[in-house]
């Protein structure tokens, strides 16, 4: 592994490590889901690594190693977190490995931003994991109760209280600078999501016209399938594929939002992956 750091349009760095495999000709990055630390990708990047395939993680700006200084001095927003974070990402892997077709694999908001990255355009193949529309109303019954109190009331009061969002105290996540937290819940109180915020300049969703594979899981709470099938018609020009996973399928009770990425499923849905990959 190699540790460096990419300059964004912003004159921020965003950390990244690269795991290079010996004679591979394919890379993927991995986008990372909001407040997932690169490092919690490691064992899935090492797998790809071990079978010639090379990789890029990257934490966001105002997340782990892209954290300079205190979070409440953070000013970046959530779509910087594609249009310039992960552009940079891709500028970077265009010029340093040329020779290397890329695969962008995002998950849940990684899914999201990739369409608001200029040079996704260019990228070979892009494999979404539980990239979903975060809007309140997909979810159903209490579920939905519980996230317009997420969005209406929790989010904006917890930020506002103390300049970012402490989502380490209600959540898996790490803590969000204040104006990723104002504008991801201003998103998720639309029914057009971030479409609703973003200019169509600065959409790019419709010109991406490689192989794209969207993945939803049936007992994930954070991306109801439905929700999916919003976010992957947005790709309107890729060459769509739909797998749906369902936990007895693999053997398992539970997959969930997030331990698909674990070494709990090195021997079934990562040979799925890398089968999506190579292909």
């Amino acid at each position: 592994m190699d540790y460096i750091h990419v300059k964004c349009d912003s004159q921020q760095y965003v950390a990244c490590t690269k795991y290079i495999a010996a004679d591979a000709d394919k890379v993927v990055i991995i986008v990372p889901a909001t407040g997932v630390l690169q490092s919690f990708y490691r064992p899935m990047a090492s797998f790809f690594m071990r079978n010639a395939i090379s990789v890029i993680t990257f934490d966001y700006s105002g997340i782990g190693k892209s954290l300079n200084g205190s979070i409440k001095n953070e000013t970046c927003r959530i779509a910087d977190w594609g249009c310039s974070n992960l552009e940079a990402v891709i500028r970077y892997t265009r010029v340093n490995l040329p020779h290397h077709k890329i695969i962008l694999l995002g998950h849940s908001i990684g899914g999201q931003l990739i369409g608001l990255a200029p040079s996704s355009v260019f990228v070979d193949k892009i494999i979404l994991i539980a990239a979903q529309s975060g809007y309140w109303k997909f979810w159903k019954g209490i579920n939905r109760i519980r996230m317009w109190l997420n969005w209406y009331l929790l989010v904006p009061v917890f930020t506002k209280v103390y300049g970012y969002l402490p989502a380490k105290m209600i959540s898996r996540m790490e803590h969000l600078p204040g104006r990723v937290a104002k504008e991801w819940a201003d998103w998720c109180r639309n029914s057009n999501y971030l479409f609703g915020h973003i200019t169509v300049d600065n959409l790019h969703f419709s010109k991406i016209k490689c192989k794209l594979t969207s993945i939803s899981i049936s007992d994930d709470f954070f991306a109801p399938e439905q929700s999916v099938e919003w976010l992957t018609a947005k790709y309107v020009n890729a060459e769509r594929k739909r797998l749906h996973f369902i936990p007895e399928n693999f053997g398992v009770s539970k997959i969930g939002h997030f331990s698909l990425f674990t070494e709990k499923f090195g021997n079934s849905i990562w040979n799925i992956l890398f089968t999506e990959v190579i292909n």
